[in-house]
């Protein structure tokens, strides 16, 4: 059986042991790969920085804020291996696989200097993405930052747009002072969509209170959305009939201290099936979550915790086929 995901992170696709192959390799030779040799030591403590309990989810970001850095260094050689690894050992022949470039830039240079890499950074991660030479097909999604100015914003979406292989953008990133009003947002998601982009954006994950409805009649799925169904299920039937689809992934709440025990999700699963809204299940940054990570290994959490039953398994895989923003022409059932 082969299964879509349609929520991972190019950030947390890269097992710790791959990242610390490159750490060796390179760390005499460039500067952020030498700074965690230095800080880590070998191996052992690296890997606890991905395994460590997490406080809440602005602690579990540390970890991408690390490997993004590093990516920066080398955007081809982790990109390969992500889509390469999701290929081989997952079993997935359908994966939309998301990114800032803009933080795989240099950080030192000036911000349009950052700007005009953009376009070089994208193709490489696509480039990279193509030679894998495994039988999966991969879509792109350019990650936008609730922390950018609209001036940065406005430019990844641009350059999505001009891109064929990318399929849509996502709004990501902890909320910083200096980002965009949430009007602002609404009106750039309503220019992506008005230029043909599939949209997604990171709401109700973690704080009840992260809730935008000004955004919903600009988007096609809500990355995690969890919190709507738990705090606010009156969104439910607007979300329903818009077809706006909610990734959850299963593991990243536990490890960002969101939910104490998986069976917290039944509610999420059993309310948005009462109202009809679409649930796809993907991995979100597998590799900070273990083994359990993959994607069969959301599915399995699932069925342990009575969340869904094993006989849904193959409904909600194709949910994920039915909502993908790329080409699927011969997956699912």
């Amino acid at each position: 059986m082969n299964f879509p995901d349609l929520h991972r992170h190019l950030g947390g696709a890269t097992h710790p042991r791959i990242l610390w192959g490159y750490i060796e390799k390179h760390g005499r030779e460039t500067d952020v790969a030498c700074r965690l040799r230095e800080r880590f030591g070998g191996y052992d403590g690296f890997a606890r920085e991905f395994s460590r309990p997490f406080a809440d989810l602005a602690d579990y970001l540390t970890v991408h804020h690390l490997v993004e850095s590093l990516q920066a260094e080398d955007v081809p050689y982790f990109a390969t291996r992500a889509v390469r690894g999701a290929a081989v050992f997952e079993s997935i022949d359908y994966l939309e696989i998301r990114f800032n470039p803009y933080k795989r830039t240099p950080s030192g240079l000036p911000q349009l200097e950052r700007i005009k890499l953009l376009p070089e950074i994208t193709a490489q991660v696509i480039r990279a993405g193509r030679a894998t030479g495994f039988p999966i097909n991969t879509a792109y999604i350019l990650c936008m930052d609730r922390g950018f100015p609209l001036l940065l914003n406005r430019a990844i979406m641009y350059l999505a747009h001009r891109m064929p292989e990318v399929v849509g953008v996502d709004l990501a990133g902890p909320y910083q002072d200096g980002g965009m009003t949430w009007e602002e947002w609404a009106r750039l998601f309503a220019e992506a969509k008005s230029v043909g982009l599939k949209t997604t954006a990171h709401m109700a994950e973690s704080d009840p209170d992260d809730v935008h409805p000004e955004l919903f009649p600009h988007l096609d799925r809500i990355g995690h959305g969890i919190q709507i169904a738990l705090n606010h299920p009156h969104h439910l039937p607007e979300l329903a009939e818009r077809r706006i689809c909610l990734e959850v992934c299963p593991t990243t709440y536990l490890r960002t201290n969101t939910l104490q025990d998986l069976s917290e999700l039944a509610p999420v699963f059993a309310r948005c099936e009462d109202a009809g809204v679409p649930v796809s299940i993907a991995t979100d940054n597998p590799a900070l979550h273990g083994d359990s990570g993959r994607i069969v290994g959301q599915y399995e959490v699932l069925v342990r915790a009575d969340v869904i039953h094993f006989n849904d398994i193959l409904r909600y895989t194709q949910t994920g086929y039915e909502h993908a923003f790329g080409d699927v022409r011969g997956k699912g059932n």
